[in-house]
């Protein structure tokens, strides 16, 4: 998804030596997409025999993201990390390694860490090829805001970008995809949502682009652990009641650009609002969350050497543990649904394929299955995305639509989505929409060579300029 599934993460370790042992910097990897994001944790002392910690994700450019009590016990210790409801447990081997277990709801991630030197900071933070992120002087006008929301609960974080010149001008704001995100989008040293801020604003667009909560100067909020994209909706909306306050901005010609997840966000504000002139979708999961996890997963056992026939029948237990999701209204109605399905799938498969699938009694792939499903139904902003059905939304809008998506996308597939949104666009009667698939393009849109999410870091453009020429090219036309 836009991107990759956002970690947060957190701290560790001790033993009876000198404070200065455990205070300083240690880093470790995490999986996420199908690629890996680092992680560094710092860690001071605050007292006699009490420490403190933050953590960053360098990939993200997230820094200084503080976590909850650490408690050490001899060489064992515990991070609490109340943003993520979760923490972390490592054991120090008494020099530069720690190996640990990071936890969010009921899922665990095995996360081992390094004590980082000097030298490995300095090329930690070494800058890499990005030749698109813009650069002053800026021939348009650059201006960070901020504002909250009705009730003062969330406070936002933005920059916003116009011509220059006393106009009023089209407006669009771009909704970040899933994870916590910064405004500029940052993953890898890329900038994406402010290379296509930039590229628009020089082509006569105004633009708005938003620290997602707990990014930047956005808040958390009170409810972290319970939002979905449902939540996030309204915080677009804030955004767009911002905008609406401003005499630079032609209120008649306001927009959304949703990446990912927000290219399911954005219709839901878009039927909603009926001040919302144009969206564009790129990228957006349209086939709906329980069927973009499913391909995923089959796209990860399809690089692992697994054949058609094993993954085909992984997706069809998948896909049936998925639709119990809907009408279970808790984990206790849930589990039996699971167990009974993978029964009956069981029953069904030839030796062969639950061997590839390493199937043992209740476990695939050596985990417990129902504990999986568990996990997954755990967590709200998931169970939202698996049960959620964008077409609920975008059967309703009758605003301008463009939908674009790159032929090489492995993380939200092209052909089945933008079949998807033609359809419900079609039936609904909406006149003025256009769906285009770009080849050689990444969910990043990319130029690509795989598509995989690892390639990500390693492609120095940021975003095809062809792909934000087709995104502004169409913008000005609907916005005459």
């Amino acid at each position: 998804m836009k991107t990759i599934l956002t970690v947060l993460i957190a701290m560790l370790f001790l033993n009876q030596v000198k404070a200065q042992d455990f205070i300083g910097s240690w880093q470790g990897n995490v999986p996420a997409g199908g690629t890996s994001l680092r992680l560094v944790f710092n860690i001071k002392k605050s007292g006699d025999t009490s420490y403190s910690a933050t953590f960053d994700s360098p990939d993200q450019s997230v820094s200084g993201i503080p976590c909850g009590k650490v408690y050490k016990v001899k060489d064992s210790v515990w991070i609490d990390i109340p943003v993520i409801k979760g923490g972390y447990y490592g054991l120090w081997d008494g020099k530069d390694g720690i190996k640990g277990i990071y936890h969010q709801n009921a899922a665990k991630i095995p996360l081992n860490l390094k004590r980082l030197t000097d030298k490995d900071k300095d090329v930690a933070n070494k800058e890499p090829d990005r030749p698109q992120t813009p650069k002053p002087p800026f021939n348009y006008v650059s201006e960070d805001v901020e504002y909250d929301n009705a009730d003062k609960s969330l406070h936002y974080g933005a920059t916003f970008t116009r011509p220059k010149g006393d106009g009023k001008y089209p407006a669009a704001i771009i909704i970040t995809g899933s994870g916590t995100q910064d405004r500029d989008g940052t993953l890898f040293g890329h900038k994406l949502y402010w290379v296509l801020a930039d590229y628009l604003t020089r082509n006569g667009i105004a633009v708005l682009r938003v620290d997602d909560r707990g990014a930047g100067k956005s808040t958390l909020g009170n409810n972290i652990s319970t939002v979905t994209s449902a939540d996030f909706s309204y915080d677009v909306e804030t955004s767009l009641n911002y905008l609406e306050t401003r005499t630079d901005v032609d209120k008649k010609h306001l927009g959304l650009i949703g990446h990912s997840e927000g290219g399911i966000i954005a219709p839901m504000v878009a039927a909603r609002r009926k001040d919302v002139n144009f969206i564009v979708l790129w990228a957006g999961p349209v086939v709906g969350g329980a069927e973009t996890n499913a391909m995923q997963n089959a796209h990860l056992l399809r690089e692992q050497g697994l054949d058609s026939l094993t993954v085909n029948a992984f997706l069809n237990l998948y896909r049936k543990e998925l639709a119990q999701f809907a009408s279970s209204v808790n984990q206790e109605t849930l589990d039996p649904k699971v167990a009974e399905v993978f029964d009956a799938w069981k029953k069904e498969q030839p030796q062969s394929t639950l061997d590839a699938l390493n199937v043992k009694n209740n476990t695939i792939f050596g985990r417990d299955l129902v504990k999986m499903f568990n996990s997954l139904y755990d967590m709200p902003w998931m169970r939202y995305f698996i049960t959620y059905d964008p077409a609920t939304d975008l059967s309703k809008v009758k605003c301008s639509v463009l939908a674009v998506d790159g032929s090489k996308d492995m993380q939200v597939d092209a052909k089945s989505n933008l079949d998807r949104i033609r359809e419900i666009l079609t039936k609904n009667g909406n006149k003025h929409f256009e769906v285009r698939e770009l080849p050689g393009l990444n969910h990043l849109l990319q130029t690509a060579t795989t598509g995989d999410v690892f390639e990500y870091e390693k492609i120095s453009e940021t975003m095809s300029p062809d792909a934000m020429k087709i995104i502004s090219d169409w913008i000005k036309i609907h916005t005459r």
